[in-house]
């Protein structure tokens, strides 16, 4: 236990360096695919790795030109949101003081513009991503560079790592640009503001688990209810429901299945443990750094039961069945 603290306590302090490093690290295994793909079709390895790196740079590049006016106005007007937030509170306090809820208490109840504060600190973390995105680049075409294509071939844990992180976040892409797309449409209908901005934070917590789809609908549902009032914050919070269990509860398991499964506890903790080391973007990467301890485990008899005790029950029957299956003549 001390040995656990004192390595988690140097990641920690070494956060700066292992952010960018993960990421290009994930992002390098994930371009793997159509950089062998263009190479397959006649395309040379350094033309591949060079119209891969422009495709990343120009989706990249889309970020700030779709959320960048709004981020900025949002950022200028939170003193306005706290006001009418007051005024909001006011209002309900003398409607709510014969329960023994006064003007106190509900502020601490509802503290909408810490939600909303923490928006900003998640937007203000990506901004920082983008002042190390030459060196995240240039790390990304240097793995690209090296990385052997037999390294995701066959059963070793390296490949199955790689196998493992290329189809989560081709399925998590999807889904996430498929919810994001749908909330900036829905929102955009239903006239809340920074509709895009919204979406897009929508697309970026749809890759945290469970819990990143309920906290993307909050600052929504602030605006709604500060703006327009309680019908129209409930009708935004509908929507998101059933955009959720739509996407996230319809398509995302028919396609995902649960091979990449981990326990909920589990992918709680890691969103605890990787935030608190790595920041925000920790909690982007807590299930696919999550899934990859899980293989490595998985790989050594001493260490078996880490990995039986990340995956869920469901995931165990599936493989035992696949085992079964490929052991059976016929």
């Amino acid at each position: 236990m001390a040995a656990l603290a004192i390595v988690l306590g140097a990641m920690k302090m070494a956060a700066g360096v292992l952010v960018p490093g993960l990421l290009a690290l994930f992002i390098a295994i994930v371009c793997t695919e159509p950089m062998y793909w263009l190479v397959e079709r006649g395309v040379p390895r350094w033309a591949a790795i060079i119209l891969v790196v422009l495709m990343l740079i120009g989706l990249s590049s889309l970020m700030p030109v779709v959320i960048g006016g709004s981020f900025v106005q949002f950022t200028n007007e939170l003193p306005v949101y706290q006001e009418r937030l007051d005024a909001l509170l006011v209002r309900s306090s003398a409607e709510l003081a014969e329960y023994g809820y006064d003007l106190e208490n509900l502020r601490t109840i509802f503290d909408l513009s810490a939600a909303l504060g923490w928006v900003q600190v998640i937007l203000t973390a990506l901004g920082g991503l983008l002042s190390m995105f030459l060196l995240i680049m240039l790390l990304v075409i240097f793995i690209l560079i090296d990385v052997p294509k037999s390294l995701g071939d066959g059963e070793h844990t390296a490949a199955q790592i790689i196998r493992t992180v290329q189809r989560y976040f081709a399925i998590k892409t999807f889904t996430s640009l498929l919810t994001g797309t749908v909330v900036a449409v829905f929102l955009l209908v239903v006239d809340v503001q920074y509709p895009y901005l919204w979406g897009f934070v929508a697309f970026l917590f749809n890759f945290v688990p469970n819990i990143g789809s309920v906290l993307a609908a909050i600052p929504a549902f602030a605006l709604a209810l500060l703006f327009d009032g309680v019908t129209a914050a409930l009708i935004v919070a509908v929507g998101y429901v059933v955009i959720n269990i739509g996407i996230s509860n319809g398509i995302e398991p028919r396609i995902m299945g649960q091979q990449l499964g981990i326990r909920f506890v589990w992918i709680f903790t890691s969103l605890v443990v990787w935030g608190w080391i790595l920041g925000p973007i920790g909690m982007l990467l807590a299930v696919p750094l999550t899934m990859t301890l899980r293989i490595i485990t998985e790989g050594h008899p001493d260490t078996k039961w880490i990995s039986d005790l990340l995956k869920p029950e469901s995931a165990e029957r599936i493989l035992d069945e696949d085992v079964t299956r490929q052991s059976t003549p016929g």
